[in-house]
């Protein structure tokens, strides 16, 4: 006889289908919600920078290097060109002006200078024998006159005798016109000395201006062949540091050759620096900066700021606005914090190596618990020698990491794991 079976409502199979699967269901989506696509990197806490997010005065500054150099430099050249025979002072030294520093020795211009001083005093002398030709004509001609006037004073008494004779007929006509002819001719002579005379003054005025002319012509070409010489012997052009000196004995130099240069040092120091071309459009005379030195800080400010970009930068020239420190030499560097904007109340984190990597457009936030921290996307606009300022992403009193980033492969978690 057939028995009917009862039909069970809680099978295995059905326990495991309506229980157990709804659990792995709701297990398996919690993961998915909150797990999926997440990617971890494990780190020792001990080996991060962490630091605190803060509220407070931040001034806009970049670090720059900067060169302190004098104010005024003056260098040295070769106004003629030779051999250096001697050096009478070396680099490091105070100089005065018109002090002996270099001697140069010169064959080819001394023995030029024999030849030409041999020519312009031969020139001279023909010149001298010239004028002194000219002179003696004037005085023969006016000595000429002397002698003519004399000739007529004596043959006009004679005349005024002779006239009475003939008047008184006690001597004949002829050997009257023989007295008259004779005065005659002496009026005659003198007028033509008188006009000799006023000729060669006027020639003689005008050749004794070009004689003079030439022989200042021969004095001045021989006081610039001696300027040559001279100009062998190098002397200081003013007085101050002799910062360098480029050249030693033997050596050949050309004419303007660069030999060193004086630095003058009344006239104070000055700093040139270089800033990255990113600034560019930022930097202006009036801007200040800070430096430290001798455990003091001390103030400079922009003067001038050249256009010119080189190698990825620019120069500017600085001031000490309270005069330059004591102790301060020519060409050490010194390391600059320079303002680009006014003090104002910002959020700040530490500057860091995390910047390289991310640029500035993320950072690892350390979670309230302390065991992870949280990639989370930032915004920074300025930053100074020590902070970035913060405009988006991050409170005032959040922790974040500021270590270098160059391992983590921009992963969403970081999992600190205790010392």
């Amino acid at each position: 006889m057939d028995r009917a079976i009862e039909k069970k409502n809680w099978t295995t199979k059905n326990i495991l289908l309506y229980g157990v699967l709804p659990v792995l269901v709701l297990v398996l989506i919690y993961f998915m919600v909150n797990g999926a696509g997440v990617s971890r990197f494990k780190v020792q806490k001990d080996r991060l920078n962490i630091a605190t997010v803060a509220q407070a005065s931040f001034q806009e500054r970049i670090p720059i290097t900067g060169e302190v150099l004098p104010k005024k430099t003056v260098y040295i050249t070769a106004i003629e060109g030779g051999q250096i025979k001697e050096v009478y002072l070396e680099g490091g030294e105070m100089v005065k002006k018109g002090d002996p520093l270099l001697k140069l020795t010169n064959p080819g211009l001394e023995l030029n200078y024999m030849n030409l001083q041999t020519n312009l005093l031969e020139q001279a002398d023909q010149l001298r024998n010239t004028r002194i030709t000219m002179e003696n004509t004037g005085l023969q001609l006016k000595d000429q006159l002397i002698e003519v006037d004399y000739m007529i004073k004596d043959l006009g008494q004679r005349h005024a005798r002779s006239k009475a004779l003939y008047d008184d007929e006690v001597i004949s006509e002829a050997e009257y016109q023989v007295v008259a002819n004779n005065y005659e001719y002496q009026l005659n002579r003198r007028r033509l000395v008188l006009l000799r005379i006023q000729r060669d003054s006027l020639l003689s005025s005008q050749q004794f201006s070009q004689v003079n002319n030439s022989l200042d012509l021969v004095d001045r070409n021989l006081s610039a062949i001696q300027r040559s010489l001279d100009n062998l012997t190098i002397k200081a052009p003013v007085s101050g540091l002799m910062s360098a000196v480029r050249v030693e004995i033997g050596e050949n130099v050309n004419q303007g050759q660069n030999l060193g240069q004086i630095d003058m040092m009344e006239e104070g120091f000055m700093v040139r620096a270089r800033v990255d071309e990113h600034y560019n459009g930022r930097i202006f005379p009036g801007q200040g900066g800070t430096f430290p030195f001798s455990s003091q800080e001390y103030h400079l400010i922009i003067r001038k700021v050249y256009s010119e970009v080189s190698n990825g930068s620019f120069e500017v020239d600085m001031d000490f606005i309270d005069g330059a420190p004591e102790g301060i030499k020519r060409g050490q560097n010194l390391q600059i914090r320079l303002a680009l904007s006014d003090e104002s109340e910002a959020i700040l984190i530490p500057r860091g190596g995390f910047y390289h990597k991310t640029g500035g457009r993320y950072i690892y936030v350390v979670t309230p618990e302390g065991d992870r921290a949280v990639k989370r996307e930032i915004e920074i606009s300025r930053q100074s020698d020590q902070h970035y300022e913060v405009v988006r992403g991050l409170e005032p009193g959040e922790k974040v990491i500021t270590s270098s980033y160059d391992t983590y492969n921009d992963v969403d978690e970081l999992i600190l794991q205790p010392d």
